[in-house]
């Protein structure tokens, strides 16, 4: 009986152990996205991109977004902010030296970034 309970209490740190690299992993390559946003740099914005979203990425997109990147400052970094396991989804407060939007990611199976959304204060 105690064998049982010691692996499964085994597996589940495994599980929160994996589930929080994936949030980090997540958070660093949300977060070198960002700065690639914000810098306007497309091929830097698409490096963690699946096939599919690299597909629908344009040059004026980026350059929209990176305006209203700079409307709210310099950028400071991303925080953690809530995370959806079933949808694999994580969304991140990204700061700014004048306010703050959110960053949200959807990672396909291989890890790649399937949604990558800068969501603008109103």
């Amino acid at each position: 009986m105690v064998g049982a309970r010691s692996k499964a209490l085994a597996l589940s740190l495994f599980l929160a152990a994996c589930s929080g690299n994936a949030a980090g992993s997540a958070q660093g390559a949300a977060d070198n996205t960002t700065k690639a946003v914000y810098n306007d740099d497309v091929g830097g914005v698409t490096q963690n991109f699946d096939d599919s979203l690299k597909t629908q990425v344009t040059r004026s997109e980026v350059g929209i977004m990176s305006d209203q990147m700079h409307q709210l400052g310099d950028y400071k970094g991303l925080t953690f902010v809530s995370s959806d396991p079933n949808k694999n989804e994580y969304t991140y407060r990204a700061d700014f030296s004048k306010g703050s939007g959110n960053v949200v990611v959807r990672l396909d199976s291989d890890g790649h970034f399937a949604a990558y959304r800068f969501l603008v204060p109103k």
